[in-house]
């Protein structure tokens, strides 16, 4: 696996690229980074040239301007900016989550760089009706962030995204708990850094994202971002939205079935929940290749 750094209007984007044969880039999504793919990275890039990479304002990928750009929109011209600096005309693109919402974005406004793009598990709040049990789950999430509650947040985004969370993480007493454990570790690493010059792993580095996703990509990707349905229907590109067979009525899972159904695009079922490349890297590698094989034929 090689390194690189590529520089986009407002950040300066840690990018990793392994592997050899037709490119596919995978996004993150709030508070990942490249780190989250590690599992699935040597399987993948088997047969396909990888690149994935920390968003802008994440991790080792720093802004270069304060008041830089976080929007789906720009984003996307992030993953162009990367495409184009190894010399990619076209591209498969996986993105999950917030991820999701940017592999949206290229399929929208991007069309001609994409081989296909497969679009999991996006958190599109805005598509349903102001009192449904997922936005007010994602209100209340980015409410505590607001609030200055951001590990307590961050403990409750955490039990979203798991299938079955254990009971600590539901209650306020609880999160609030892990929100001073987590305090608490990462003083300690940030010392031990200190000693040992080590640089953070990556728990670390995607908990000291959480400010940006709370505060400001959380509001901007679930509720300002409005995906452009025209364009969308009538893109060019293959493309398809999928979701996690463990994620029903989880804030992710119905905006898909909603878009599905609005623009007659299929929904594919990948194994279990909102990080499947995580959790189940083979099987995850294995649809994932399914689709991108029916994308080629």
């Amino acid at each position: 696996m090689t390194s690189d750094t590529v520089e986009v209007p407002g950040a300066r984007l840690h990018v990793e690229r392994a592997g050899d044969g037709p490119a596919l880039l995978l996004i993150s999504g709030g508070g990942g980074d490249a780190g989250m793919y590690a599992d699935v990275v040597p399987l993948l890039a088997r047969t396909l040239t990888v690149i994935t990479y920390d968003r802008r304002g994440n991790s080792r990928s720093p802004f270069t301007h304060p008041d830089a750009s976080i929007t789906p929109a720009t984003q996307a011209d992030d993953a162009v900016a990367i495409l184009d600096h190894h010399g990619l005309e076209r591209a498969y693109v996986f993105g999950n989550s917030g991820g999701g919402t940017i592999a949206l974005e290229m399929v929208a406004r991007h069309p001609d760089r994409l081989l296909g793009a497969v679009v999991h598990e996006v958190p599109l709040v805005q598509l349903l009706p102001a009192d449904s049990a997922e936005r007010r789950e994602i209100e209340h999430i980015g409410r505590l962030g607001r609030d200055g509650h951001l590990m307590r947040a961050y403990a409750a985004f955490g039990a979203m995204t798991l299938p079955d969370p254990p009971r600590m993480f539901l209650s306020p007493a609880g999160q609030a708990v892990i929100a001073v454990g987590t305090h608490l570790m990462l003083a300690a690493s940030s010392l031990a850094r200190k000693v040992t010059r080590r640089e953070p792993d990556v728990m670390n580095r995607q908990l000291h994202n959480a400010e940006l996703m709370l505060r400001r990509e959380l509001p901007a990707f679930c509720f300002d971002y409005r995906p452009d349905l025209a364009a969308l229907a009538a893109t060019t590109a293959p493309w398809r939205l999928a979701t996690g067979r463990d994620s029903v009525g989880k804030p992710y899972h119905t905006p898909a079935h909603v878009l599905s159904q609005r623009l007659g695009i299929p929904c594919q079922e990948f194994p279990g929940g909102h990080v499947p490349f995580m959790q189940h890297p083979e099987e995850f590698t294995k649809t994932l290749a399914t689709i991108l094989e029916d994308f080629a034929a």
